[in-house]
């Protein structure tokens, strides 16, 4: 698919007609974002060039149990949440600004969302044999679009409402592959995650209380991964793995505390899968899916002006 100098993606038009229609009123305001984003999707794949799309590549199957596992799993994963979160809490829709809630640690949590659900769809559908571009618009379409699904039924929820922040961020999550496939250089950057129960959730869970982990924000850690290679010229050092990187982390301690409540920054060696040559499918796949998670490697933690050093963070 081609970028023009005057639009960044297919289907901008309609984005634009929707922010000019938001002072309609919230009501309009969700079904002009729902339909937006159903006609940014057409609209992209109307304008992939026809040389681009080979038919006799699609391979139908695959694409019909594609749908099939995502129509399925969007479900039930819409029964859970009504179950746990939205059931008997309806009310008028409204919006809540929350920026600092959970110390912005949320907000990463919904550009990664965003980012790793993006991923996902495209790699779901390349695996059909639909075209790389095709697969790369759709899957941020399609990863924007559940969790704006998820922030406008928030906004009929009594507790919660519509976040114009965690929209914000799902928008840059989502975003990231389109960027990244216009300037490749940033394909040397990814977002990553690792998780590790805290304290809290896991007495709340014996308790029984009926934690969700993704709720778990002190065990969260969100990390911005580089490969480092791209900046050693067309011969960096052999004795550097090529699949070595580094990662800045961010956390957050102590939340249930207000007096000592504090964030935590972590500066660590990363593993980029990916660059892991290997003839297996089977190996590629697991090493994409990996890449999206940062697994316990050395590295300096830093928190309330203390420099700690981590075999394995």
């Amino acid at each position: 698919m081609r970028f023009s100098a005057h639009s960044f993606f297919p289907g901008e038009q309609a984005l634009r007609n929707l922010v000019k229609s938001s002072s309609r009123g919230a009501s309009t305001t969700i079904h002009g974002t729902v339909a937006a984003m159903v006609l940014v999707g057409f609209v992209s794949l109307s304008r992939v060039d026809a040389g681009q799309v080979d038919s006799s590549q699609v391979m139908p199957g695959r694409l019909v149990l594609v749908g099939a596992i995502t129509l399925g799993t969007a479900a039930a994963v819409h029964i859970y949440q009504a179950r746990a979160w939205w059931q008997g809490q309806r009310s008028p829709f409204r919006f809540e600004n929350d920026w600092d809630y959970a110390m912005n640690i949320d907000k990463l949590g919904h550009a990664y969302g965003a980012y790793t659900l993006s991923h996902l769809f495209m790699y779901s559908m390349d695996w059909s044999g639909l075209s790389h571009s095709t697969s790369l618009y759709y899957g941020s379409v399609l990863g924007l679009a559940y969790q704006l699904y998820v922030e406008v039924e928030d906004g009929f929820h009594r507790d919660y409402g519509f976040s114009p922040g965690d929209a914000f961020s799902d928008v840059v999550g989502a975003s990231i592959p389109l960027a990244q496939e216009r300037f490749p250089v940033l394909k040397n950057f990814s977002l990553k995650w690792s998780y590790s129960p805290s304290t809290e959730y896991v007495d709340a869970v014996r308790a029984g209380a009926g934690r969700v982990f993704i709720d778990d924000y002190q065990g969260q850690t969100y990390y911005i991964t580089m490969d480092p290679h791209f900046l050693m010229g067309d011969h960096p050092p052999q004795w550097i793995p090529s699949w070595l990187g580094v990662g800045f982390g961010f956390a957050v301690r102590d939340m249930e505390n207000a007096e000592t409540r504090h964030r935590r920054y972590v500066f660590a060696l990363d593993y980029n899968f990916s660059r892991i040559d290997t003839d297996s499918g089977f190996l590629k796949a697991l090493f994409a899916a990996l890449d999206h998670f940062h697994l316990p490697a050395p590295g300096i933690v830093l928190e309330r002006s203390t420099v700690k050093f981590r075999l394995a963070y």
